[in-house]
């Protein structure tokens, strides 16, 4: 069971790279509320980013809600066919692969990747070496993502329990 964990743990974290990266990598302003504060006040002083900064709810629903969607169907599948059959075990299951892949996506994606990487630094505030390099706002969402992982795994078990439910019908 314990290898078996690792390895839907490592491609569940292949598959949100998979998600993350292009679009992150296409659009960087789309991420706009991901980057630093100094650096979201930088672009809000550019005239070249004027009308073309993303409301924070347009952001938030256009990138985060269908990852959260396609995650979702990802772990229920992952999770019925590891033989999670009742709520808890599956809220245990797929909280503990949630904080595997949030803590991959903090430490590996954002620490490591995306407060170094000059492929996503923002035309106009290349010079912010300092603020870029910052991780503070990746592990405050390292935190949120906790939080979210909460509701997530409870959706995901309430998925598990109504299987039985749904096989009687």
């Amino acid at each position: 069971m314990i290898i078996t964990f690792i390895i839907e743990a490592v491609i569940s974290c292949i598959l949100f790279t998979l998600l993350i990266i292009p679009y992150l990598l296409k659009d960087p302003l789309a991420w706009f509320y991901d980057y630093p504060v100094e650096v979201q006040e930088r672009i809000r002083s550019l005239s070249q980013y004027d009308g073309k900064i993303p409301t924070k709810k347009d952001s938030d629903m256009k990138k985060k809600l269908p990852v959260f969607v396609v995650c979702l169907v990802i772990f229920a599948t992952i999770t019925y066919y590891s033989g999670a059959t009742t709520f808890n075990s599956a809220f245990i299951y797929v909280y503990l692969l949630w904080m595997f892949v949030n803590f991959y996506d903090a430490l590996v994606l954002d620490t490591m990747y995306f407060c170094h990487s000059k492929r996503v630094r923002l035309p106009g505030t290349e010079d912010m070496v300092k603020e870029y390099e910052n991780p503070k706002i990746h592990w405050i969402a390292f935190l949120k993502g906790s939080m979210i992982g909460i509701v997530f795994a409870s959706l995901v078990g309430g998925l598990i329990a109504l299987i039985p439910l749904i096989m009687l019908t």
